[in-house]
This record gives structure tokens, C-alpha cells and sequence, in this order.
């Protein structure tokens, strides 16, 4: 396999995730405006079910390519493996089709719709396209093939974004666009077929036992993990979708729709986590304290006055992105916006470097009971917006115990964990800005003259131009020492 440079991989990687997730939300900035709350609403339900129980059966299996492949030394260790796992995949992927097409019933009997009657086929086809596409990213990385997912990733975007524009001129059924929906994802899921046979030079069909139960044996630890996360995270819209309607829950789904600010946090995390792990083995834990704190500080500044933004903004930004319909989930997006402001770091990040994984999973755990928990009685209590609630108070909850058991296992004080005066000044200068730009907002009334969009976008300008005027001397000071390591 060819040797590439990781920084190189790096930016292939992040940029074809940049632009994946700008295709992404043009999607569904057009499918918001394209499709009735009903239709939406229903291919919001799809894409809950399908989500849940891919990740729910898939056990954690992309995350094996990355270990087997990588360890394979001979052509013929790789083409055992990957022939191994595509026809296990393949064998699971097809009853978890005809698991979901025998609840059919029940699924519509839990969403009250019986619009879903119309797409069985695409609950028993979309989740082996589903798991076959992803595992491309996995075997690509391990190849060393990045442009190669960069070619994958946008031209699958595309395509799917130019389903959506056939539908809209011809003015075709929502029935139509499930249909061509369907059909593209599984044509990407066959392509991934070729793509792998190219790279091992043959697959073939192999129901290896022994070598299934090794790979599982690695990979349902990590995937345990991955369905407690995808559980906490669908668990508001499932319960949305169960106690209100199909229109509800497109609202809902749109609003609850995670903003892509946290990319800058998550780049973070992953340039950090390597030196953490140096810095704790030798035992310079102030050293590892310090550079987190540095991260935070970085992550924290940029994301917080965007979610800031979101907040002030949010009726012009839901009606920017999704259209007017869509106006009724303004306060669950104000409170999802909020969630952001815990996005900023990784809080097990020390416990990962470290090795303790088994505390951030049971940390999960107890988050994700709490979240059933308060999603019912919030609910009961606060009606729509109860849910977005109880997932900002789960999570909360869990990055609090995560930085509490840090401090306690590396004798550190809480106070000196992270450095919550720069933190705390932060938000307070956010507040304040937010509070003089929703005033300037209602008393200049640019809208009048040019438009929301334009007011928002003008607005935005000044703002962030206040903040870093503001902010320029301590952002230079925090990227200088995280340069020195």
C-alpha cells in the first residue's frame, strides 16, 4: 500500500467532510421547502428507524476494518478479511431489511402514520445500503486512498442533491424522489462492492465462523458505546414522533438539526488526543491540563458566539434554512443551540488517554437513563420542547461527573481542571453582546429597508468583527502555546 502523508490525509478528509456536510444541509434546506410537514415528516421517520437499528445491528463492525485490515501483512490476510466481513455484513444487513419489513406494523402503529405503508421498500433495502457505504471510509483510510473518498463522499452528496432538483422541475410525487432516493443509495452501495474487489484483487463469498466471532469479539464493545450515543441522541424524536404528529416531528427534526460549529471542537480533540496520551504516560499531568485548557479555551471562544448568533437569530435562521413552516421550532432550537455550548471539548478526553473507557461508558449509560427519564416527564410537563431539555440537562449531567472523576483519578483540583475564569468571561461578553445586537436588531429595523436575511447577515458582520476586536490578544495567546508543543 502506498505511504501518504497524514497531514495530507488530513485535509482530504476534513475537506470532503466540509463539503459533505454543506450538500447535506442544502438538502435539506430544499427537501424543508420542497416537501409538505407530512412528507418531510415521514422521511424524518425513515431515516430514525433505519439509523437506530443499523447502528443497533452493525455491533461496532466498521470500527474492525481499522484494526484487521491495518494488521494483515499479505495480500491474501487482507482478501480473507474483507471477504469475511462483506459477506457477514451483507448476510446482517438483509435481516435487518426483513426485520424492519415484518415491523412494519408496529412502526406505523407508533408513528400514527400510515404513509410509511408505501415504503416498505425502502425500510428493507436502505439498511444494507446503509451499512455497505459505511464501511468505505474505513477500508479507503487503511489503503491509503483518500482521494478516493473524497471522490466517494461529494459524488454521493451530489447525487443525492441532484435527485432533489430532477424531482423539484419536474415537479414530481414525494413517492417519486423515495424511489430515486433508494435506487442511488444502493447503486453507491454496489460501487463500494467494486471498489473493495478492486483493492483486494478478489472477494469472494466466505462464512468464516471462527473469524466472525474474533471480529465481533473486538468490534460490540466499541459498538455498545455507538448505540448508547445513537439512542440518546434519536430518543427526543422518537418520543416526539410517538406522542405528536407526523408534522410535529418534521418541525422537531429540523430544529433539533446539530448546527455544524462542533467540527472545529471534534479537529481539536483529534490533534489533542495523541500528545494527552504522551504527556499523561510521563506522568506531566499539569502539562496535559494546560494544553486542554489551551484547546478549550480555542473551541469554546469560536463556538459560543455562534451559538449566540443562533440564539439571537434563530426565527431568521430557521426560515433561512428550512422556510417559514418551520418557525414553530424555534424554541427547541434555541434550547439545541444551548447544547452546542457543551460541545466544546471531548470531557473524557483525559479519561480516553488514559485508558479509562470503561468509566465514559458507564458515565453514557447513566445519561442515557436520566434522558429516558426526563424525556417522559418533561414532556408531561413542557410539552414539545420537554425533550430538548432533558437532552441538554443529560448532557450536562454526564460532562459533569466526567470532569469530576478526572479530577479525583489525576489530583487535580476541579478549579484548575479547566480554566473556568477565561470560560466564564467568555460567556459573559457573549451575553452582553447578544443582548446589544438584539436591541440594535429591533431598534434600527433594517429588515425594512433590506430584508431579514440581509439585517441578520449585516448584523453578523459587526458582531463578529466587536468579538474578535475583543478576543484577538487571548485567541493569539492560547493558539502560541498550543503551537509549542
Amino acid at each position: 500500500m502506498p505511504k501518504e502523508s497524514i497531514g495530507n490525509d488530513a485535509i482530504k478528509l476534513t475537506t470532503s467532510k466540509v463539503v459533505t456536510l454543506i450538500v447535506s444541509f442544502i438538502t435539506a434546506m430544499l427537501l424543508s421547502r420542497m416537501l409538505t410537514l407530512k412528507e418531510y415528516g415521514t422521511y424524518s421517520q425513515i431515516q430514525v428507524v433505519v439509523n437506530l437499528t443499523t447502528v443497533i445491528f452493525m455491533l461496532g463492525l466498521p470500527n474492525s476494518i481499522n484494526f484487521f485490515l491495518a494488521r494483515a501483512e499479505t495480500n491474501k490476510e487482507r482478501e480473507q478479511f474483507l471477504s469475511v466481513y462483506y459477506t457477514f455484513t451483507t448476510l446482517l444487513s438483509i435481516i435487518v431489511g426483513l426485520f424492519l419489513v415484518y415491523l412494519t406494523p408496529k412502526i406505523v402503529d407508533f408513528f400514527d402514520n400510515k404513509l410509511l405503508n408505501n415504503f416498505i421498500y425502502v425500510l428493507a433495502i436502505f439498511p444494507w445500503a446503509r451499512i455497505i457505504i459505511s464501511s468505505i471510509e474505513n477500508i479507503l483510510v487503511v489503503y491509503k486512498k483518500t482521494s478516493l473518498i473524497v471522490w466517494f463522499r461529494v459524488s454521493n452528496s451530489i447525487s443525492l442533491l441532484g435527485i432533489i432538483l430532477i424531482v423539484h422541475f419536474f415537479n414530481l410525487a414525494f413517492s417519486v424522489y423515495m424511489f430515486l432516493f433508494i435506487i442511488v443509495e444502493a447503486l453507491f452501495a454496489i460501487i463500494v462492492y467494486i471498489i473493495v474487489k478492486d483493492l483486494s484483487k478478489r472477494l469472494k463469498v466466505n462464512i468464516d465462523i471462527a473469524y466472525i466471532k474474533k471480529i465481533l469479539l473486538f468490534s460490540i464493545p466499541i459498538g455498545l458505546s455507538s448505540i448508547i450515543g445513537t439512542i440518546n441522541i434519536t430518543l427526543d424524536k422518537l418520543m416526539i414522533g410517538n406522542f405528536l404528529d407526523t408534522e410535529q416531528l418534521a418541525i422537531y427534526t429540523n430544529a433539533s438539526r446539530e448546527m455544524p460549529v462542533t467540527i472545529i471542537a471534534s479537529s481539536l480533540t483529534a490533534v489533542l488526543l495523541p500528545q494527552l496520551v504522551r504527556f499523561l504516560k510521563q506522568k506531566e499531568n499539569d502539562k496535559a491540563i494546560s494544553i486542554w485548557g489551551n484547546a478549550s479555551v480555542l473551541s469554546y471562544s469560536i463556538i459560543c458566539i455562534f451559538a449566540t448568533m443562533l440564539i439571537i437569530f434563530s426565527p431568521e435562521v430557521i426560515t433561512l434554512l428550512y422556510s417559514e413552516k418551520y418557525l414553530p421550532g424555534v424554541p427547541v432550537f434555541i434550547i439545541y443551540s444551548l447544547v452546542l455550548l457543551l460541545r466544546f471539548t471531548y470531557f473524557g478526553m483525559i479519561l480516553n488517554a488514559l485508558g479509562k473507557t470503561k468509566f465514559i461508558l458507564y458515565s453514557s449509560i447513566i445519561s442515557l437513563i436520566l434522558n429516558i427519564i426526563l424525556n417522559y416527564v418533561l414532556f408531561l410537563i413542557f410539552g414539545t420542547i420537554g425533550p430538548a431539555i432533558a437532552t441538554l440537562l443529560s448532557q450536562l449531567f454526564v460532562n459533569a461527573i466526567q470532569l469530576i472523576y478526572t479530577s479525583n483519578f489525576i489530583k487535580v483540583s476541579f478549579f484548575r481542571i479547566f480554566p473556568w475564569k477565561v470560560l466564564s468571561m467568555i460567556t459573559i461578553i457573549n451575553m452582553i453582546l447578544g443582548f446589544l445586537f438584539k436591541y440594535i436588531k429591533g431598534y434600527l429595523n433594517i429588515n425594512i429597508v433590506y430584508g431579514d436575511i440581509l439585517e441578520i447577515v449585516f448584523l453578523g458582520i459587526v458582531w463578529l468583527t466587536v468579538y474578535i476586536f475583543i478576543f484577538a490578544k487571548e485567541l493569539k495567546k492560547q493558539w502560541e502555546a498550543l503551537n509549542r508543543l
